[in-house]
């Protein structure tokens, strides 16, 4: 019927897909973000304003580090770095630098006229990054 073609035009009702389910993650570090960003812009966060802070807390963790902003030793610092974000800590791979990052997984559902992500789960990058003998393989040392 026409509710049918209605909700394909808001969201492929059960599509899998990555995003940001801003209002499922019951985490306290996430809500310090989210309570703190509504506070300041009067809105919700997007995907991309996580991604933007978490770059943002990276780079002041890797210069408090390094206790430096020289080239050499901000990727020193950035070997094994620890960084808390909106999503939880993340850790930056000592062999290649990668973030530990993850992403949320879920189904596209319709709530209140619009798409939302439903059963979502955080999957962790660290499960997800080629191993390091891979790594070693592929990469060229430095």
């Amino acid at each position: 019927g026409s509710d049918v073609v209605v909700a394909a035009t808001i969201a492929p009702v059960g599509w899998y897909v990555t995003g940001y389910p801003w209002y499922a993650i019951d985490t306290p570090v996430h809500r310090r973000f989210l309570d703190a960003y509504r506070a300041k812009f009067n809105d919700y966060p997007r995907q991309g304003s996580v991604v933007g802070y978490s770059v943002v807390m990276s780079a002041a963790a890797a210069i408090r580090k390094a206790k430096s902003t020289d080239n050499a030793k901000l990727i020193a610092a950035m070997a094994g770095l620890v960084v808390e974000t909106p999503f939880g800590t993340i850790r930056y791979r000592a062999i290649d630098h990668q973030s530990t990052m993850g992403a949320y997984v879920g189904r596209l559902a319709i709530k209140d006229g619009k798409g939302v992500m439903v059963d979502a789960r955080y999957a962790d990058g660290a499960d997800y990054l080629p191993s390091d003998d891979w790594v070693r393989a592929h990469r060229p040392a430095n």
